[in-house]
Formats: C-alpha cells, structure tokens, sequence
C-alpha cells in the first residue's frame, strides 16, 4: 500500500513538471513571436550601413588576443529570457543573424548535430569569459545561445531588459571567439558606418549564407 502511495506521489510530481516545463516552453515560443513581431513593427534595430567595431575592442582583439576577422553577428534589444538568471544564456535568433559567414561550415553542421562549442566572449568592459555556444530550440524556434557563465556576464556588466547590444565574431586563429558592445557605450564621435555599397554586399552574402546554413535546420522546424 504504502508503495502504491509512494508511486502515486511520483507520478503526480512527474506530471507537474512536465506541465511546468510546457508553460516554460509556450512562454518562450510566445516571447520569440513578440521578438518577430517587434522587429516587423518597429524600426530595424541593425542600422543600414552596419555599423563598425569600436576602436578599443578592435585593439584589444588585435593586440592582446592576437585576433582578426571580426564580423558582425546581431543587434538586438535584451528580453526578459536574456536577462533572467534562471535561464542563464543569450539568444541568436536565426531570424536577426546578419550574416552566417561567422561560422565554418563544419562548425554549422556540428551545432545542427546539438554539439557544443567553447568560445570566448569579450564582454563590455573588455573582460574575457569562457563561454559555451550552441544551438536551441524555443517552442517551434531555432536560435544559437550563449550560456555557461552568461549570468556573470549580464550581472557584472548590469545588463537589462531593453537595452541594445550587438555581438561581434572574431577569430583568434582558428578558434571562434565573440565581442559584445553595448551599443549606448559607443562613443558618439567614433567611426561606426561602412558605405552603403558595403553593406548592400555584406546583406547580400548573408542572404546566400542562410539559405546554405539555414538550410540544415530547415527540415526540425
């Protein structure tokens, strides 16, 4: 009898969680339909031309980090899941990724395989934090994360909901490697556009890079 109880129990506990991780689920995906819907409504977030990497991280990347090859990933206003320390990571929805040139293709084909990667970050205050880079999935959604020590991150550089950074790739030899710039501590009389005829370049590879990369999530969606 008691054993009965005893499974009983379990199975109530069991059925609560699932229904737990269900609503967590149903409010990321709708949280990731927001995300869509803002981007749609609202001004570009990604100015048009992109804009350039400030010169101290450029510095920092080239002379302490002995990187190259920076390119930019994202700009994005921070959400709630972004910042909260429950869930620990940073996403990249595929929607808003500027270009698909900042990983290798093996690198692409592994993350489709749900393979981790180590990168390094270079947070805003030119800070480097070990962080681990994979692919998820939110709801019916597909995006790249960073998480790991994501919450030191956002803690130590008081990251909050709304605001905008952007995330840099570069590379330290052949090693992936990220930047993330707050975008309102970029300093107002630096260099940050590229011509136009540049950024219509740029947009244009990405959009050939999506349909070779994006292509292998195609078929979970």
């Amino acid at each position: 009898m008691e054993e009965e109880t005893m499974g009983f129990k379990h199975e109530k506990s069991m059925k609560k969680n699932a229904e737990f991780k269900r609503k967590l689920e149903s409010k990321e995906e709708e949280e990731v339909g927001l995300k869509l819907k803002r981007s749609k409504i609202n001004v570009p977030v990604c100015p048009n031309p992109l804009p350039e990497l400030p010169e101290n991280f450029k510095q920092h990347i080239v002379g302490k980090m002995g990187g190259s090859d920076w390119l930019l990933v994202i700009q994005k206003h921070l959400f709630y899941s972004d910042v909260n320390p429950g869930a620990s990571r940073f996403s990249i929805p595929f929607s808003q990724i500027q270009t698909y040139e900042f990983l290798y293709k093996k690198e692409a084909e592994d993350l489709n395989e749900n393979k981790v990667m180590k990168v390094s970050l270079l947070d805003p205050s030119l800070k480097e934090t070990p962080l681990t880079f994979k692919r998820w999935r939110m709801g019916k959604c597909l995006t790249y994360v960073l998480t790991t020590m994501w919450n030191w991150v956002a803690k130590k550089n008081q990251l909050k909901i709304d605001d905008v950074v952007q995330l840099w790739s570069f590379r330290v030899e052949s090693s992936l490697c990220f930047a993330l710039v707050k975008v309102n501590h970029v300093q107002r009389g630096s260099k940050e556009g590229v011509s136009e005829s540049k950024g219509n370049e740029k947009g244009a590879n990405s959009s050939s890079q999506e349909e070779e990369y994006g292509g292998l999530y195609e078929n979970e969606l």
